[in-house]
C-alpha cells in the first residue's frame, strides 16, 4: 500500500498512544494516516479531522456519523472502531478517529491501476465476500 511523507506529523504521537507513520489519504480538513498503537504495537488506522480554513460544520456531523456507525458494525471486511478522541494542541485541532488496519490495496489503487469490475465482483464487495452472488 502506497503512502506519502507526512512530514512532521511523522514525529507527534496524538493521545500519547499513536505515533503516526505515513498518510494514506488525504481531502480538505481530513488526513488518514498509518500509526501505531505504542499500547498494543499494532498498526492502526488514524481519521483526522481538523478545524481549518475550510472546515464546515456539517464536516463534523459526518465525522461523528461515522464514528457512531464504525462502533456499531461488525463484520471481518469492515475496520473495527478502536477509539476517538479530541485534539488540542498548538498545531492541531480537530478530531481523531481510530480504526483497525487491515492491510490490502485501496479500491482507489485498484482503478488506478486500471482495474475494472463486473456486477458480481461488486456485490462481493459490498457483501464481504462471503456471500455466493
Amino acid at each position: 500500500m502506497s503512502g506519502q511523507n507526512i512530514g512532521d506529523l511523522s514525529k507527534e504521537i496524538l493521545a500519547d498512544r499513536y505515533q503516526c507513520d505515513r498518510r494514506l489519504g488525504k481531502q480538505a480538513g481530513r488526513q488518514t494516516l498509518l500509526a501505531r498503537d505504542l499500547k498494543t504495537q499494532q498498526q492502526v488506522v488514524v481519521k483526522l479531522l481538523s478545524f481549518s480554513s475550510d472546515f464546515k460544520w456539517e464536516d463534523l456531523k459526518l465525522f461523528e456519523r461515522e464514528v457512531e456507525t464504525l462502533k456499531s458494525l461488525s463484520h471481518v471486511a469492515i475496520p473495527r472502531y478502536l477509539d476517538s478522541f479530541e485534539i488540542d494542541t498548538p498545531k492541531r485541532k480537530g478530531f481523531a478517529l481510530v480504526q483497525t488496519y487491515i492491510e490490502a490495496k485501496s479500491l482507489q489503487e485498484y482503478i488506478s491501476d486500471g482495474r475494472t469490475f463486473s456486477e458480481s465482483e461488486v456485490k462481493q464487495l459490498a457483501w464481504g465476500g462471503d456471500k455466493k452472488v
